[in-house]
């Protein structure tokens, strides 16, 4: 959506935006990967990107040992799986490593030590074609406590804005319904809808980083309640672009089945303004202070509805896929309800309902992995098929 932004704003003539402090830098690449390596208790840390990235290494003794690195903002996507934050093992000297954004320019790789550690060396390898990632190397070398000490700087500023820019790649940001104390829909049999939403949502992830062509995120990975707002703006946080919204229906006919896709109605339209106020979704067009308030609200109002008009898009493609794989669908497959989830005014949005809990045959294919594999397939193809368009329409204009 930024760069649709961008272009809304300069067909106005009026684009000169210079973002404030309280507003995120947009990425400035995506690290892929952070390995370990090295013999005996060397060891050496190397932090993959898609894009060459500025960089300072320090390190800080507050209680515990640690290597700090501060990066420019980036997308944290470590194995495709895209986060605000994260952590993992370590090896060697480095008992394990946490990241996270770290102000509304920088992010921040920490490496817990399990022993005093020195760095010995850094140096940047730069990818020799599109496919190779850069990578940032750090060797560290155990040491004695005192030399930990002396070599202990502290925080001496981060990196420097990287001006090297690459073509990322679609975030796509799955929201498997309910959770928690939240069981959603229950069938006869006490088959629970955040139990089959979270199954699906799992599923659909790992097709989308097969195919390479996609950072994933999940709101949630496990049996966690998640407000409602808290997804949307995980979402917008994370700068998705797309999201979509997993639930299973019920009814009160038993024999009534198949999936349907919802966007948001103009009812739901209305509710924008006021939610987006209470929670501080500010667009990026809104940033610039020193346009007049109605040039900030004509390019809000066309950002919203090319919003509007990209989910109606990908939530048509979509009932198409299902239809055409054979996945049950309801009549009229596309509706349109003022659900909160779909509120995002810069993100395209969908809800699908991939069946009812209150049918045996939907109950039945929602709980089989190969029969919902139907239904990934499905989703996964409509996915793919939408960011083609978007593509081809931006190769157009």
């Amino acid at each position: 959506m930024r760069a649709l932004v961008a272009k809304i704003a300069m067909l106005l003539g009026v684009l000169c935006v210079t973002a404030s402090s309280a507003i995120a830098d947009p990425p400035a690449g995506r690290v892929t990967s952070v390995r370990f390596g090295g013999e005996g208790q060397a060891t050496r840390i190397v932090i993959e990107s898609d894009t060459p990235l500025q960089y300072h290494v320090f390190l800080l003794a507050s209680g515990a040992n640690r290597v700090v690195v501060d990066l420019p903002r980036v997308r944290w996507s470590i194995g495709g799986l895209t986060t605000e934050s994260g952590s993992g093992a370590g090896a060697g000297v480095v008992a394990g490593y946490r990241y996270a954004h770290n102000t509304a320019t920088t992010s921040r790789l920490v490496l817990d030590l399990s022993r005093p550690a020195t760095v010995v060396r850094e140096f940047v390898l730069v990818g020799k074609d599109k496919d190779e990632p850069h990578r940032i190397v750090i060797d560290l070398d155990p040491a004695t406590p005192q030399a930990f000490a002396d070599a202990a700087t502290g925080d001496m500023g981060g990196p420097q804005p990287v001006a090297h820019q690459v073509s990322r790649k679609p975030l796509v940001v799955i929201d498997p319904g309910h959770g928690g104390k939240d069981p959603g829909a229950i069938s006869r049999g006490g088959v629970k809808e955040k139990e089959i939403t979270l199954g699906v949502a799992l599923q659909l992830r790992d097709a989308l980083v097969a195919t390479g062509r996609y950072d994933v995120a999940l709101t949630r990975s496990t049996d966690v309640f998640i407000e409602l707002e808290d997804r949307v703006t995980k979402a917008r946080n994370l700068g998705a672009d797309l999201f979509i919204a997993l639930h299973a229906d019920a009814g009160g006919k038993p024999a009534t089945r198949g999936a349907s896709v919802y966007t948001l109605s103009p009812d739901g339209e209305k509710r924008i303004d006021g939610v987006s106020q209470q929670h501080d979704w500010i667009l990026d067009v809104e940033v610039d202070s020193t346009r007049p308030d109605e040039v900030n609200q004509i390019l809000r109002d066309l950002v919203q509805r090319e919003t509007k008009n990209q989910s109606a898009r990908f939530a048509l493609i979509l009932a198409d896929a299902l239809g055409g794989s054979g996945w049950p669908t309801l009549e009229n497959t596309h509706r349109r309800k003022s659900l909160y989830v779909l509120l995002s005014p810069d993100t395209p949005a969908a809800l699908l309902e991939m069946g009812f809990l209150t049918n045996d045959e939907d109950v039945t294919a929602l709980q089989s992995e190969s029969r919902r594999r139907t239904l990934v397939t499905a989703v996964s193809h409509a996915i793919d098929s939408y960011f083609d368009s978007q593509t081809m329409m931006v190769a157009g204009r």
